[in-house]
């Protein structure tokens, strides 16, 4: 068995290796090998060769330290086990150290104010939105928004049937006059605190706003929001003249906004096709007579409604404005033969 050497030098400092390597000059080369090894796997690494070049490297260095544990009875390397010493340098660096400590905790110290002033303006504005809400909860709004009540021929209006404002006279030489429009809710689209409605009556339609404020909860904006489509509504509120023509609605150089919103009949069954589908024009030829494609026309793909779908919800689809043309223009037709007739 090979001799196991110790050393002991407690002034020294080297590390156990130099120590070892000092004292006999067989472990100096022993040591000298395994250092260069460590080089070349190094670089090898740095390099990113594959791990099939330096794995031989390894293996070898490996062997090398446990020839070195055998012959000194220590692991290569400095000794774990002794620590540095503490002294004047730790104390130096902790006093240097001191003032950013002393920084670091003063804008820790800032972060926590800033972060407890911001929680107390959230919870702020938390409580005043809750008693928005608990005060607009309280107060009744049905005089402005919501279901409108059966009539039941209880009461007859003054006015009449002269109290609407029908969709097609609406111009921008009505600017700044209260209206009251009826119709069908064609499409409604919620954007942030507002509401945009697009009202339809016969082949004419008018976009209608309403934002929240003081005078509209947002309790109303949902309602808006919610109603089904095709439901019947009155809309009244204040004609404006948008600074942009309204893309979409017939009556493009006017809108409404809202004051008061109420439904007065919802539709409570399903739609089968969307309006707004069936009113797109249609872009497909259409087939000619003996030659019917029962799959083309039952389809609904691509926003398209099928001739076959339009046909058995025929008292929908007639609410379209291109079947409502159809027919004005044979009522017209049939009007001049009679007063031809006639006369």
């Amino acid at each position: 068995q090979p001799h196991t050497y110790s050393y002991h030098l407690p002034n020294s400092k080297m590390s156990t290796p130099e120590a070892a390597a000092a004292a006999d000059p067989a472990i100096a080369e022993l040591t000298d090998q395994i250092a260069k090894l460590g080089v070349s796997i190094a670089e090898a690494k740095q390099a990113k060769k594959p791990k099939e070049e330096w794995d031989p490297l390894l293996k070898e260095m490996l062997a090398l330290k446990v020839e070195y544990k055998a012959k000194t009875g220590q692991e290569y390397g400095p000794n774990k086990e002794e620590k540095k010493p503490k002294g004047n340098d730790s104390q130096e660096a902790s006093d240097k150290n001191k003032e950013k400590r002393a920084k670091k905790a003063a804008e820790k110290a800032a972060k926590e104010e800033k972060k407890r002033k911001q929680r107390e303006e959230r919870e702020r504005i938390q409580r005043e939105k809750l008693e928005k809400l608990k005060s607009a909860a309280n107060e009744d709004w049905s005089h402005v928004f919501g279901d409108a009540p059966m009539i039941q021929s209880a009461t007859k209006s003054e006015e009449g049937v002269n109290r609407w404002t029908r969709i097609e006279a609406l111009s921008k030489e009505m600017e700044g006059k209260k209206v009251l429009v009826r119709g069908f809710l064609h499409t409604a689209r919620g954007v942030g605190k507002g509401a945009f409605v697009l009202i339809r009556s016969s082949l004419y339609t008018v976009q209608c706003v309403a934002f929240e404020s003081k005078d509209i909860p947002s309790a109303m904006i949902k309602y808006m929001n919610g109603v089904p489509v095709e439901s019947i509504v009155d809309v009244y509120g204040t004609l404006t003249v948008p600074a942009n023509p309204v893309e979409g609605a017939t009556q493009s150089e006017v809108e409404v906004q809202v004051e008061k919103f109420h439904c007065v009949h919802k539709a409570t069954a399903a739609m089968p096709f969307q309006m707004e589908d069936a009113c797109r024009p249609d872009l497909v030829k259409e087939t000619d007579v003996g030659a019917y494609d029962h799959e083309a026309n039952a389809s609904a793909e691509g926003g398209r409604v099928g001739q076959e779908t339009r046909l058995d919800h025929r008292w929908i689809d007639l609410r379209t404005p291109a079947n409502q043309s159809i027919f004005r223009v044979q009522s017209m037709v049939c009007t001049l033969f009679r007063e031809y007739l006639l006369s």
